[in-house]
């Protein structure tokens, strides 16, 4: 017979995780939700995984891992940086964004130790859902992931969860031998988002996807009759009137 008297604790818990995710996202004004539906941000509302009233401790480890997750990709992370040096091929884009994230993560793992702990628990969950127990060749095994792995590990010094050691073992040997240095010059990177991106970008090129990267956002241009048209219009604004309809660049808000 169930037991009407005992205490709900999923309320409580709720509440402060809400609060401990706003703290680590330095966002007082987040909004954090429980729903069914994938864990993530729109708007101004965070979606973390259902709790049930069992409050089992594999729900718990990854609500927080969730929490965390998202709370330091909100404190570390800015779009504007990011799609500037994004990849145009869907390989190279996907390497990308894996280590980007674990960028992020990898900050606050690195300063708590129970944070490291919950993202862990994430990422075992993930490995399951994704049947990375069942992969048993390298061509089955995600690249991207792999060098995610392999960027949290050097930059934290944790061990490999399990859930994802096989998937990282498949492929530990080939990005040692092809992109050893340029990952330890990433980790270097991690408190500043713009270099780590360019970072990124010699990574993939030595995991051999550098035809996947686009153009060099930060390339000197070329094209110098360009650059006269530009001056003369420049010259033609400050003959007819100065500076109506510039639009003023403010600084960026993020140091990173």
């Amino acid at each position: 017979m169930t037991d009407t008297k005992a205490p709900n604790l999923v309320e409580p818990f709720k509440k402060a995780l809400g609060e401990a995710t706003r703290a680590m996202a330095n966002e007082p004004e987040l909004n954090v939700a429980y729903s069914v539906d994938p864990p993530g941000v729109a708007n101004d509302t965070l979606r973390l995984p259902q709790i049930s009233r069992r409050m089992t401790r594999a729900e718990v480890m990854l609500a927080r891992g969730e929490a965390d997750s998202q709370a330091l990709r909100l404190r570390f992370h800015s779009d504007s940086t990011h799609n500037r040096y994004a990849p145009r091929g869907e390989t190279a884009r996907t390497i990308y964004e894996a280590m980007e994230t674990a960028r992020c993560e990898s900050l606050g793992a690195r300063a708590m130790p129970g944070v490291g702990d919950n993202l862990d628990a994430k990422l075992t969950d993930q490995a399951a859902k994704r049947g990375y127990s069942e992969i048993s060749t390298m061509s089955e095994a995600p690249v991207a992931e792999a060098a995610a792995l392999m960027l949290r590990q050097r930059a934290t010094g944790r061990d490999i969860p399990a859930g994802v050691a096989q998937l990282y073992d498949l492929w530990k040997e080939g990005l040692e031998g092809m992109a050893d240095d340029s990952m330890d010059n990433l980790v270097g990177a991690l408190d500043d988002q713009k270099a780590f991106a360019k970072a990124a970008w010699k990574v993939i090129e030595d995991l051999g996807y550098g035809d996947q990267l686009g153009e060099d956002p930060d390339a000197p241009d070329d094209a110098p009759e360009d650059q006269d048209q530009s001056d003369e219009a420049e010259d033609d604004s400050e003959e007819s009137g100065g500076d109506e309809g510039q639009d003023d660049m403010p600084p960026d808000e993020m140091s990173t």
